[in-house]
């Protein structure tokens, strides 16, 4: 009589539900804007990087991104690619966040040296888009000695990319051209005369000649083979001198000075190079062919005639330094009149205005800036500049210091000319002593529209995006303001791209203790806009990609993505069945490749009784089936006490002891028997 009742059982479970969810908007609808600011994320209530983690990750955690003002124009589509690392960071890596600051993709690449990954960004390489970023030993301190890697939409990696010549891969730049080569920096130990910069001991064994440096080259060198296609050393052509950076002890060969620190490479159009050097405050251009200078801006040995008040050339300690084309801002930037024999270009930098938590030359404030400059097209002498040999240096800013520098780098030919365009600022007026970076985000609406513009803090946890004419639209934390400055949460870049990533592993699933939700993500995966949670009583129904027995599954609740790891609440319903899994949706509801999860076991209980029956759900329940409720519980019942009285009879015909015998002969009698 049993076992006919469970069967009928069965037959009632896992059917298609009426849910209750289909008019909760939680379920129907993904989230339009990030979470209020939480003020104690930033004041360090929760540790200086407070973060997110996931049942279905347990070796992800990801900031709790922290938005102190946002605007609907930064829900553009991109992604934001950053590398959060630091002292205050056991797992650093790589890590892709969606315009509300949820984690989409995140991996710790381990290596010897912590894995601290750097300059993570989407890259165009023979008509396919990569990720790349860096990784390798960056305990020096400010430079790196590594490799770049390559990874394609489902996140293998295809290319580990180096530098040649027997040198290690810096981490500061990986910037792969139309060409299919990439452009490189990397940092030598090299002998060089440094004794103009302080007294070296002759009693000390580390002061005796030679002294050095560490030399600043840049490479371009072909993705595919690694052939090297060009080379460009500092020393070769840079002054020593040029340095506003303070020697220290250094100048040995286990502390070599370093002087120049380059951290940018572009090319143009016409072959020839755009290179950014931190200690020399300097941008410089560079002949493609040659390797001679064309001319400098910035620094001791700057070109340029300042029309903005000192603020053109009053950058310092900068990163990032790019060239953009004349027409991308059509509405803000006219470009001026064309003089035959002259050219007009855009530039950018990040000016970090402090180095180290010195903060003696620049502004109060770190600052992305947009240049106009002019120079003559074809020049055969590298222009001449006015050369400053003031070497001090305070912990604060000094007008009086900044004033002379200008006044002492500030060139006098008309022929070259720098003006600020425009200059962008974070609204708190964040300064940032290292890293750093400045990008120029796709136009919205095509062509006629001007682009934003997004800033990222480098040494500082945040970043900043901007309307063209240098209004803050969004200004996110991603670790506490209290660690600023300090090194414990810090991104070397932030960049904003468009990105699909199609994971060939399948999404996580995982089931709360209590059997009430089941948490589901899918690591990497873009195109996912809803989960469908489908039961089954039969564990063969599974078969990694749902093609045999795929009528065994039944759809039981259907929701849209939340963020990386979306919950799901178990209808009150589905509570006996023993099977779940969780199918993902894109677009038009189309299931996706490799989106089966994994199935969930819930154990062999959960196929005969419920596990959970909500008070709300009894009025659902139909007379019948409160009927076969009742009797199943109450045949289940007569059973086993039947089983157990038989028992006990067959144990009272056995010698030696009656049923239920205890310890030494003693035992309980039956009630009947009393």
């Amino acid at each position: 009589m049993n076992t006919p009742l469970l069967l009928l059982w069965h037959l009632a479970t896992c059917l298609p539900t009426a849910l209750a969810h289909d008019s909760d908007p939680a379920y129907t609808s993904a989230p339009t804007a990030p979470p209020p600011y939480n003020a104690a994320y930033d004041n360090g209530t929760f540790s200086y990087y407070p973060v997110r983690s996931y049942a279905t990750a347990e070796d992800l955690h990801s900031p709790q991104t922290n938005f102190l003002q946002w605007d609907a124009r930064c829900d553009d589509g991109l992604y934001y690619f950053v590398t959060p690392r630091g002292w205050g960071i056991p797992d650093p890596g790589p890590m892709i966040l969606d315009n509300y600051g949820e984690l989409v993709w995140g991996k710790h690449f381990d290596n010897k040296f912590g894995g601290q990954a750097y300059d993570f960004m989407v890259q165009a390489y023979q008509g396919q888009e990569y990720l790349t970023f860096w990784l390798g030993d960056d305990r020096v301190r400010g430079h790196g000695s590594g490799f770049y890697y390559m990874l394609n939409s489902s996140y293998d990696i295809v290319h580990r990319v180096g530098a040649a010549n027997g040198l290690s891969a810096d981490l500061h730049e990986f910037l792969i051209t139309p060409q299919g080569t990439a452009l490189l920096t990397m940092y030598q130990i090299t002998p060089r005369d440094v004794t103009d910069f302080r007294q070296f001991d002759p009693a000390n064994p580390e002061d005796h000649n030679p002294n050095f440096i560490w030399e600043c080259l840049f490479q371009e060198v072909d993705v595919a083979t690694g052939e090297l296609a060009f080379e460009w050393r500092a020393s070769d052509h840079v002054d020593l001198h040029d340095t506003y950076h303070g020697i220290g002890p250094g100048g040995t060969e286990h502390d070599p000075f370093d002087w120049f620190h380059i951290n940018s490479v572009d090319k143009d159009e016409l072959g020839n190079f755009l290179i950014s050097a931190r200690y020399t405050h300097s941008i410089t251009y560079i002949d493609g062919k040659t390797g001679d200078i064309i001319w400098t801006l910035g620094g001791r040995s700057n070109a340029f005639m300042d029309l903005s008040d000192g603020f053109g050339l009053n950058f310092a300690w900068q990163h990032d330094a790019r060239f953009v084309p004349l027409d991308t801002f059509p509405n803000m930037y006219r470009a001026p009149p064309e003089r035959a024999g002259y050219t007009t270009r855009l530039v950018t930098l990040f000016d970090n205005a402090a180095e180290d938590q010195h903060y003696e030359y620049g502004l109060t404030y770190s600052r992305g800036l947009l240049l106009e400059i002019a120079y003559p097209t074809t020049t055969n002498t590298v222009p001449a500049a006015a050369r400053s040999e003031q070497h001090k240096r305070q912990d604060d800013s000094d007008p009086d210091l900044n004033a002379a520098k200008i006044a002492a780098i500030n060139g006098t030919n008309p022929d070259y000319t720098v003006r600020v365009v425009k200059s962008y600022e974070n609204p708190n007026l964040v300064r940032s002593s290292s890293q750093g970076s400045m990008q120029i985000l796709p136009q919205d609406g095509g062509g006629g529209s001007d682009p934003k513009v997004l800033l990222g803090y480098g040494l500082n946890a945040l970043w900043t995006e901007f309307a063209a004419d240098g209004s803050p639209l969004c200004d996110a934390h991603y670790g506490a303001a209290t660690s600023w400055e300090r090194g414990d949460i810090q991104s070397y870049r932030v960049y904003k791209f468009a990105w699909k990533g199609a994971p060939q592993s399948p999404p996580s699933v995982d089931i709360s203790d209590d059997d009430v939700e089941v948490y589901v993500s899918w690591n990497g995966a873009t195109e996912v806009t809803d989960w469908v949670l489908q039961c089954s009583e039969s564990e063969s129904a599974d078969d990694g990609e749902g093609r045999e027995g795929e009528q065994a599954w039944a759809d039981v609740v259907r929701v849209k993505k939340q963020g990386f790891e979306t919950l799901i609440l178990l209808p009150e319903d589905i509570g006996e069945s023993r099977y779940l899994r969780v199918i993902a949706l894109g677009a038009s509801g189309r299931r996706l490749e490799y989106g089966v999860s994994e199935t969930i076991d819930r154990g062999l209980m959960s196929t005969f009784y419920p596990l959970r029956v909500a008070a709300s759900s009894v009025r659902q329940i139909t007379p019948i089936r409160v009927f076969m409720v009742v009797v199943s519980m109450l045949s289940g019942g007569l059973i086993l006490y039947e089983g157990y009285r038989r028992y006990l009879s067959w144990r009272s015909r056995r010698g030696g002891g009656s049923p239920l015998r205890w310890r030494q002969g003693k035992a309980y009698r039956l009630l009947g028997e009393a």
